[in-house]
């Protein structure tokens, strides 16, 4: 299967095309807000009129990354070892 990242333009649209294709055909959520899709899924979100681009390679990579080591993720966390 297929897929690409996507990332929603707006809040309302990121919480509707989730759930429209967490129940229909699948979605994986990464950090910042970036999803990877079934390529076959994006003409549902075309049909119920949500608004996505897709990601940047950069965005793709630092959302894998953040993933991967997310102590260097930049994110403010940070772990203490006493």
């Amino acid at each position: 299967m297929q897929t690409v990242y996507v990332k929603f333009l707006t809040e309302a649209d990121r919480a509707k095309g989730f759930f429209e294709l967490a129940k229909s055909s699948g979605i994986s959520s990464l950090p910042g807000q970036v999803y990877q899709v079934p390529l076959a899924a994006l003409p549902i979100l075309d049909e119920i009129h949500i608004d996505f681009r897709r990601a940047t390679d950069a965005e793709v990579n630092d959302a894998q990354d953040r993933v991967r080591n997310p102590l260097r993720s930049g994110s403010g966390h940070q772990m203490h070892i006493i």
